[in-house]
């Protein structure tokens, strides 16, 4: 499993990993949520790769072993241009491979924007549990809060408010993370009204899209509102893009990791499988 670090635009040097294999199909670019790392997507990329993909995934600034103060950022474009430039580095090393992009939650609004604004550069995109709208709203007092302090103390640190409980049925899975050094709890303010402001027009994205798209979603999600996934798939269906949803009914937040990852996993691929069949019999 090579690693290493390329330097972002602004000098942050970021840590990337990938899973080579011997003649790859096609390349994922994977994409982590809020406050995780890319360690937490081994098995997903370990049954990719008996697939016959190539996995990429990198830490999102300020996450893992990324450099960055922990949890900030000023726009959510600043994560998406990060994205950019690893797929690149995937497309120079795998070069003329068609590439799909996985995002889950809050790496799913990244994936569905870098999909939207790049759509030349990927054969499709698959979102898991996507960071649309939140479950619960953010109280009214908590976001003049952290509005106020943004004009005068932006990398004041806020709780992220993210429950670990809810994220996952599996309870080994909720006290590896409770455990992980790697995984931290907080956003700067400026960061917090930057992803405010990016839920706030993630809708916008659905009239963007014009790759093949999957959402998967879960049907018990505690973290980000599923009813939105629902309103984004038909949104984009209406406009004409080729997108299907499909949910899980009694599931969790992170569908790659419940008690049934193998379903959700075998989904995910079968659907790659039926893009790339349509490309070559399209070529």
């Amino acid at each position: 499993m090579p690693e290493g670090f390329f330097e972002a635009r602004d000098g942050l040097r970021l840590f990337y990993r990938h899973w080579d294999v011997s003649q790859p199909r096609a390349v994922c670019l994977l994409v982590h949520g809020l406050a995780e790392h890319s360690g937490r997507y081994e098995n997903l990329a370990g049954r990719l790769t008996a697939k016959g993909l190539s996995v990429w995934i990198m830490d999102h600034r300020g996450h893992g072993r990324s450099e960055g103060l922990r949890g900030d950022c000023r726009s959510l474009q600043e994560f998406v241009d990060d994205l950019h430039l690893l797929k690149q580095r995937a497309a120079e090393a795998l070069p003329g491979l068609p590439l799909f992009i996985i995002g889950h939650s809050l790496g799913g609004l990244m994936a569905l924007t870098y999909a939207a604004d790049h759509p030349k550069e990927i054969r499709g995109v698959a979102v898991s549990s996507p960071a649309l709208k939140l479950t619960h709203e953010t109280p009214a007092w908590k976001v003049a809060l952290v509005t106020a302090t943004a004009k005068v103390a932006p990398l004041t640190p806020f709780q992220n408010g993210v429950n670990p409980a809810n994220l996952c049925r599996d309870p080994q899975v909720v006290e590896a993370y409770r455990k992980d050094p790697l995984i931290h709890s907080v956003l700067t303010a400026r960061c917090a009204l930057a992803l405010q402001d990016a839920l706030r027009d993630s809708l916008e994205l659905a009239g963007r899209l014009s790759v093949p798209c999957v959402i998967f979603q879960s049907g018990t999600d505690q973290v980000c509102n599923p009813e939105t996934a629902l309103e984004f798939a038909r949104r984009a269906v209406s406009r004409g893009a080729s997108l299907s949803l499909r949910r899980y009914d009694g599931m969790y937040h992170e569908l790659f990791n419940e008690p049934e990852k193998g379903r959700v996993i075998e989904d995910l691929c079968q659907w790659m499988d039926s893009v790339l069949r349509e490309a070559a019999n399209g070529d």
